[in-house]
């Protein structure tokens, strides 16, 4: 088959689209996207943002719910997605493929043996590469026509596995005009939580997950509580790893801090109604090539902490934020926060906002389009 495309057809492979930052990302640049390019949104997974995708975006998916972490339904899935993917992905192949993440080696491999036209999205840091074996690496390096960066950290990975060329950074955007402080949010979603209004809450978001770091804001929710009584902490975001979880909620009973710490898991439609109730937001994250969350308490006019986890630098600047250099440092974080609590950091919620802007969809996703009309003029 010969890789160069007649039209502007492109289908976009996404693992679950789940409220995760790489799926919020992809969801947000489709409402953007040029009406020259024919479109088609394949998911491996049916996630809770699937019918959420634009009514005008021809869309499918591979498997209905979540993928399931036992070896016989792993097994069972790669077994199924091979006969799968001959059907639907099959189908789509004179289109061009833009995969939304790494961690589709199966997918990226199903595209070099039909020789079909691939751009990959890349959202990871090391860490994720892990799960690619060294011919999965080398794949990725040297088949796709196109790699887009989420951030100048993920695209610095990929450089030092040697894809130099061809490499473009798009950031993650949101429609920021629909995300603002609430002050009627807040006082149902206390209420709802049996929070007072005059005890400082600080929010972590993300996935219930070690790379999170669940551990590091327990102990720090830990250490606050020494000196400071009127204090909450809340975390949303759900797993589907049980046992962590179950780890996760037995350290904050062994700390005796079940009355502090509150475990939200999964809020769906609810989210930003849940992030509006909180004072502050502290970043716990080991790694994160960006973080759309932080980006979301910016525009919330919240106070931001931060340990050092990458892509959070491209972020914040300057006095906008803190960000403790030194890993898990479990009291060097709690400083920082209760500085805010107490007034010795002050927040220019006009300079947060005018920050945070920068990442508008709209503005995004002219840039993103730009990139794809240039990789389509290309041939």
């Amino acid at each position: 088959m010969d890789r160069k495309q007649a039209t502007k057809a492109i289908t976009f492979i996404t693992p679950t689209l789940d409220r995760k930052g790489s799926e919020i990302a992809l969801v947000n640049l489709l409402q953007q996207i040029n009406t020259s390019f024919q479109i088609k949104l394949i998911a491996k997974y049916k996630g809770v943002l699937f019918d959420l995708v634009l009514k005008s975006v021809n869309k499918a998916f591979l498997f209905d719910g979540k993928p399931k972490r036992t070896y016989y339904h792993r097994i069972k899935a790669r077994l199924a997605i091979k006969a799968r993917m001959r059907l639907l992905l099959g189908a789509e192949a004179d289109s061009v493929f833009y995969i939304n993440t790494i961690i589709l080696p199966d997918v990226l491999a199903f595209a070099q043996q039909k020789k079909i036209k691939t751009i990959v999205h890349i959202h990871e840091l090391e860490q994720m590469y892990t799960q690619l074996n060294l011919l999965q690496i080398q794949r990725l390096v040297a088949y796709p026509d196109l790699i887009i960066a989420n951030s100048k950290a993920s695209a610095a990975v990929i450089d030092n596995y040697g894809r130099r060329e061809n490499v473009e950074i798009c950031y993650p955007s949101l429609n920021t005009e629909n995300i603002k402080p609430d002050k009627k949010s807040r006082d149902t979603y206390r209420k709802k939580l049996n929070i007072a209004d005059n005890a400082f809450l600080w929010v972590m978001s993300g996935s219930l997950d070690k790379n999170k770091n669940p551990f590091l804001f327990i102990d720090i929710a830990g250490e606050i509580l020494k000196t400071k009584s009127n204090v909450k902490f809340m975390w949303i975001g759900g797993t589907v790893d049980t046992s962590f979880e179950k780890l996760c909620k037995d350290k904050t009973v062994e700390g005796k801090l079940s009355d502090s710490v509150i475990w939200l898991g999964d809020v769906a439609e609810e989210y930003y109604g849940y992030m509006n109730c909180a004072d502050g937001f502290v970043l716990t994250s080991e790694k994160e090539s960006f973080s759309l969350v932080t980006v979301e308490a910016l525009l919330l006019g919240l106070p931001v902490v931060t340990q050092n986890c990458g892509g959070v630098k491209e972020i914040l600047q300057n006095d906008i934020g803190k960000i403790v250099e030194e890993k898990n440092d479990v009291v060097r974080m709690a400083v920082e926060m209760m500085k805010f609590m107490g007034g010795e950091y002050k927040v220019d919620k006009e300079k947060q906002t005018e920050r945070a802007k920068q990442f508008d969809s709209v503005a995004i996703g002219k840039h993103w389009n730009d990139i794809l009309e240039r990789y389509f003029n290309k041939g």
